[in-house]
């Protein structure tokens, strides 16, 4: 395990910490004072984040070897893949919620919050070694 890829896993855990902490608290019919603050600040922060988290994402997979067999039947079939496919299907949901909703309130919220926190698990449980 090389020093960069170390610094890749915690520059994409505190790039999560963003891009979420933006989808939560960025809202903009807010009144609130430190809602205001924080969307005048942080509002644009979840597209950086994205990019942030698929390059991170994606050098941390080459520089495992996943990178090459990522589509294939075995490395699907083995606990780490499921785990790494369920936490890039759940990535993919999140995305879809930020862009179909966006900002805008819903009932839809307690979906994406559940999303949100079942992909940090998620994610947990892949570099779990890595961060203790």
């Amino acid at each position: 395990m090389t020093y960069l890829y170390v610094l890749a896993v915690w520059i994409h855990i505190l790039t999560v910490c963003f891009w979420i902490g933006a989808m939560f608290f960025g809202d903009p019919e807010s009144t609130r004072f430190f809602s205001k603050l924080f969307e005048r600040k942080l509002g644009g922060v979840g597209w950086y984040a994205q990019t942030v988290l698929w390059v991170t994402g994606l050098f941390m997979l080459h520089d495992k070897g996943i990178l090459g067999q990522l589509f294939t039947a075995d490395f699907i079939a083995s606990a780490y893949g499921r785990v790494l496919w369920i936490k890039i299907l759940l990535v993919l949901t999140l995305l879809t919620f930020q862009i179909t909703i966006g900002n805008k309130p819903s009932k839809m919220v307690y979906g994406y919050i559940l999303v949100a926190f079942a992909t940090v698990g998620m994610a947990v449980l892949l570099v779990r070694p890595i961060i203790f």
